[in-house]
């Protein structure tokens, strides 16, 4: 290489790390700044005072009380309307003479409505206030009746069936599978081969 083109080279390469150094310098002397604005909340908190209420006071009527059970406990008012007094009226449970006595069969109709009840559909709707007998009696009825009536098919979308079909089939084809020990597709290419 001639000196002449070496002292070019060297120029050159002078030149350009002084105008590299230049711009280095110009970006180390004010660098750009990325000017953001401030994020907006993302969620607001609002501090409110607590406040006890008032505490209440018991009614110094109840307070000198002795203490009694919720129940007993009755509202102290006078009324101007006298108490209904039936005649055939159960006797109060102060009366030691009513626990002995059963208590008296009904004479109306009602052992008959009771019966029909217990066992039509209404007694079988509730099996757990049945006796065993006539659990066995309303389960003999769903049975007679579910024999004389046609299937009715779930009310699904015929995708969805086609779905639960298409599982069924392939279940099938697995237990068949776990059974001969031949996959699937093999067995109709066994059938076709003989």
């Amino acid at each position: 290489m001639r000196s002449a083109d070496r002292r070019r080279v060297t120029t050159i390469l002078v030149g350009a790390g002084i105008a590299h150094l230049g711009i280095f310098a110009l970006l180390a002397s004010d660098p750009p700044r990325l000017r953001q604005g401030d994020a907006p909340p993302i969620f607001v908190v609002e501090v409110v005072p607590f406040v006890l209420p008032p505490r209440v006071r018991a009614h110094p009527d109840l307070s000198s009380r002795p203490l009694q059970s919720r129940r007993a406990i009755r509202v102290d008012e006078t009324t101007t309307v006298a108490p209904l007094v039936t005649p055939h009226a159960p006797a109060g449970a102060d009366d030691p003479s009513s626990a002995l006595l059963p208590s008296p069969a009904p004479a109306d109709g009602s052992v008959a409505l009771r019966k029909a009840l217990r066992s039509s559909g209404v007694g079988c709707a509730n099996p757990d206030l049945l006796a065993p007998a006539e659990r066995q009696a309303c389960l003999e009825k769903l049975c007679a009746y579910a024999k004389d009536t046609s299937f009715i098919p779930p009310p699904l979308a015929k995708d969805r069936l086609r779905g639960f079909d298409e599982k069924v089939a392939a279940q099938e084809q697995m237990r068949i599978y776990r059974r001969t020990n031949i996959y699937p597709g093999m067995r109709e290419a066994l059938r076709a081969a003989r």
